[in-house]
């Protein structure tokens, strides 16, 4: 990485030059504009080359146009240094678009709404308007990163504390201020992304983490959102690691009830439940050894597989609506000791531990999920309270998913990004158009907390998609048609009538 007065002052003087020397601004570069979100000085958007190769991608990039938006670190502080978000604008297919775009708000926190291109370039919401996306302060190709390589690196007998300490020590050396990577910077951020573009309204459409950062936006900067998209809902008011066992351990029983309801799925894998928590205690007891091989560098390694590693996979499919209905299959099939179909899943994208762990993937920044979630949720979250909440659920479920909520208590105790004002625990109150869109079998954040959020909504619509898991948008036609309609006409419910027709997901069976 760069120094950061390479990546920033310089560029703050180039801009400063342009202004000095110019009557007007170079085509395709936007002149400061008035703070969006405060005292402290203009925001500046510069427009550049993108950082993406078009030749990676199936259709055509020449007309989407990249920049850096030049925000303060801290806006509070005059001699704040400064972050450059990166931004893409992908035209409208539309001849004449709608003059209000979509601001895409991704996930994680930490992931990189640039690497997602090829996706934004496919949807349907391109067929009347145009699609922003920008790395979030912290994420992907934005400057500083709080990418972690140190963690990235770790090998299976590393210690991941040291590696988590290596890279706050490095990232404070170089200046960065852990505790300014966070949801109301980012919603700061987002307010002053639509000034500097010059746009008089937007739509926010976050999926996840994004839409905590939604609302946030919704709540310090109400004014030119014309509509909000919430898929997959994470308010503020919830205490997410209190509940993040409980809520995975839940989703897990959904689906092993599930089966069980249904008559085909409870024929072909009679007594799945209890069939499932004694695998995982066999596993735990007895792990096998699984030769899994990386797709994408074709690299193959042996990988101990135990329950505790079952029941962290099962979480991680559970977000993907299309493999739901496989799971009671790859269940079963492991339980008769056919590890083809367990294989297959995990070579295709599944977690197990570190294994597929890349070097320089700046798709998951580890230290912006840090920053954020340290700051903003652990600091009202309680360890105690998690394990009474997991306490309902099988063992076999929460003890592995506790150790991941205890993992990152001990890590917010490294990292030291300070703790959030209390308005970042309260709900979020607004009458602009919402939608929420959930998923009945997400293990993060369950259909409870969408519900929750549309009580502070006044003119909110909500929806519950049958068999889904996370990210509704891409779970299927239905949950994308009713999104597209409701940005066509936010103030009058959509069409939801295609959801009559998912009673859950249509299980494999032989």
């Amino acid at each position: 990485m760069l120094p950061r007065c390479h990546s920033y002052y310089v560029r703050l003087l180039l801009c400063l030059l342009l202004l000095l020397s110019a009557c007007g601004a170079a085509p395709g570069t936007s002149l400061p504009v008035d703070d969006a979100a405060g005292d402290a000085d203009p925001a500046l958007f510069e427009a550049t080359g993108c950082p993406f190769d078009p030749e990676e991608f199936d259709q055509d990039t020449s007309d989407i146009t990249c920049g850096s938006l030049l925000v303060p670190e801290v806006r509070s502080e005059a001699d704040s240094p400064l972050v450059e978000l990166a931004v893409a604008i992908i035209p409208s297919l539309s001849a004449d678009p709608a003059p209000d775009p979509i601001i895409y708000l991704s996930g994680g926190p930490g992931d990189s709404a640039l690497l997602e291109l090829d996706d934004w370039l496919k949807t349907s919401f391109r067929e009347t308007r145009d699609i922003i996306l920008f790395d979030q302060r912290g994420t992907g190709f934005s400057l500083p990163s709080l990418n972690c390589p140190e963690v990235e690196e770790l090998g299976e007998d590393d210690d991941e504390i040291a590696a988590i300490t290596a890279c706050r020590d490095r990232l404070r050396d170089e200046g960065v201020n852990l505790a300014a990577y966070n949801s109301a910077a980012s919603a700061a951020d987002v307010a002053d992304l639509r000034v500097a573009l010059g746009y008089d309204a937007v739509n926010l459409l976050g999926i996840s983490y994004g839409t905590r950062v939604a609302l946030t936006t919704m709540r310090d900067y109400p004014e030119g959102i014309r509509s909000v998209i919430l898929d997959s809902v994470y308010p503020p008011e919830v205490d997410a690691y209190t509940e993040q066992a409980a809520n995975a351990a839940r989703a897990i029983q959904v689906l092993l009830q599930g089966c069980a309801a249904d008559p085909a799925c409870d024929t072909a894998y009679p007594d799945l439940e209890p069939a499932f928590y004694d695998l995982v205690d066999q596993l735990n007891e007895t792990p096998v050894e699984l030769l899994l091989e990386d797709l994408d560098s074709g690299a193959t390694e042996e990988v101990p597989l135990d329950g505790d590693m079952l029941v962290s996979s099962m979480v991680d499919w559970l977000y993907d609506t299309e493999t739901i209905p496989e799971l009671p299959f790859v269940v079963d099939a492991t339980i008769a000791e056919d590890y083809e179909p367990l294989r297959e899943l995990l070579e295709a994208g599944g977690s197990i531990g570190e294994w597929r762990r890349q070097e320089g993937d700046i798709s998951d920044s580890e230290g912006a999920y840090n920053s954020v979630e340290c700051h903003e949720e652990i600091s009202f979250n309680d360890l105690d309270a998690a394990f009474t909440a997991g306490a309902d659920y099988p063992p076999q479920l929460v003890a592995p998913l506790l150790a991941e909520v205890e993992s990152l208590f001990e890590t917010c105790d490294i990292w030291q990004a300070g703790a959030a004002a209390a308005i970042e625990t309260a709900p979020v109150q607004s009458a602009i158009p919402t939608l929420l869109l959930v998923g009945e079998y997400d293990p993060v954040t369950p259909p409870q907390w969408g519900r929750q959020a549309a009580t502070h909504l006044t003119n909110s619509f909500f929806f519950e998609v049958r068999g889904a898991g996370h990210t509704l948008i891409d779970a299927g036609p239905c949950p994308l048609g009713i999104a597209v309609a409701f940005i066509a006409d936010p103030t009058a419910a959509p069409d939801a009538s295609c959801l009559e027709g998912i009673t859950g997901p249509d299980f494999v069976v032989p």
